[in-house]
């Protein structure tokens, strides 16, 4: 009675979401850009994330490309959707300075400009770039986090990129956990579907 009936906190909640999201893989029906879909809107119900996007590794273009999104306007999508990124690219770190968070996950911040030009329009809030930084905790526009998921020999598949809260604070480490989790769910998934 308690399994099934009893409290539910936010730990027993995500777990219920995640395993919902999990049992979709093996429907008939299932598409992979609908899937990622789902990953990005559950993240952002669970965690309170405002901006998801989640790119994929192109066999066929030979670059990242972004699939998937959450809480941007139609005109930001379209402009992500014309974004493109080469493994080179991704290992940037003069044109994108970040932080490692993990092995898993880099924290890119705005006060370092984790963006290539012309990439500015590609912010919800392109206009809120440069704010300052009040407290270390602050989630300010321009700052944003990759999840990483890997295939074989730690080839990057592509990443959960995500960037806002609602309460306007950077992620903490519980969400960042699992969101590695949904990471490597998702790259599991693109390794099985391929």
């Amino acid at each position: 009675m308690d399994y099934s009936h009893g409290i539910k906190d936010h730990t027993t909640k995500t777990i219920e979401e995640i395993s919902s999201l999990c049992a979709k893989v093996i429907r008939p029906s299932f598409e992979l850009d609908a899937f990622l879909k789902d990953v990005v809107d559950l993240i952002s119900k669970l965690f309170n994330i405002s901006y998801l996007t989640i790119a994929v590794w192109d066999h066929k273009l030979g670059v990242y490309a972004y699939r998937a999104f959450a809480g941007f306007e139609k005109e930001t999508a379209e402009t992500y959707k014309r974004i493109s990124y080469t493994k080179a690219d991704v290992a940037d770190e003069k044109t994108y300075p970040s932080y490692e968070i993990s092995k898993q996950t880099r924290l890119y911040l705005s006060e370092e400009h984790p963006y290539a030009e012309g990439e500015e329009s590609s912010y919800a809030r392109p206009g809120l770039l440069g704010m300052k930084r009040r407290s270390l905790t602050d989630s300010l526009e321009g700052d944003y986090m990759c999840v990483y998921f890997s295939g074989q020999d730690n080839e990057v598949l592509g990443w959960i990129e995500a960037s806002g809260t609602r309460l306007r604070k950077l992620p903490e480490a519980t969400i960042i956990k699992w969101m590695e989790l949904i990471a490597c769910i998702v790259g599991s998934v693109i390794l099985l579907k391929r």
